[in-house]
């Protein structure tokens, strides 16, 4: 199994912090990763800010999941790394991802 391209950690307040690179390769885990976040508690906040690079299908599955929360569920996006920001910029996703 090859290794991940990034890592999950969780602060004091709760929030998730993501550190590495988002790709497509890392799609099952990404998505393993927010179900099993998700089924522990109905808001999640997320930190970008120390994502160095995503593509959009890692982008598009945090912006589908988050869609798809249903009632009482909520995802936050609590900061974005400039790498990220610029790339959500350029793909026109960023009001996807942070509204």
């Amino acid at each position: 199994m090859a290794a991940r391209n990034f890592e999950v950690a969780q602060d004091v307040d709760g929030t998730y912090l993501l550190k590495g690179d988002l790709t497509i390769h890392d799609l099952d885990y990404l998505k393993g990763f927010l179900e099993n976040a998700r089924s522990r508690s109905r808001k999640l906040n997320l930190s970008l800010a120390e994502v160095g690079f995503a593509d959009t299908a890692s982008l598009q599955l945090i912006i589908a999941f988050r869609k798809n929360l249903g009632s009482g569920g909520k995802l936050v996006i609590t900061a974005l790394s400039p790498e990220v920001e610029k790339i959500l910029e350029v793909s026109g996703l960023k009001s996807q991802m942070t509204s």
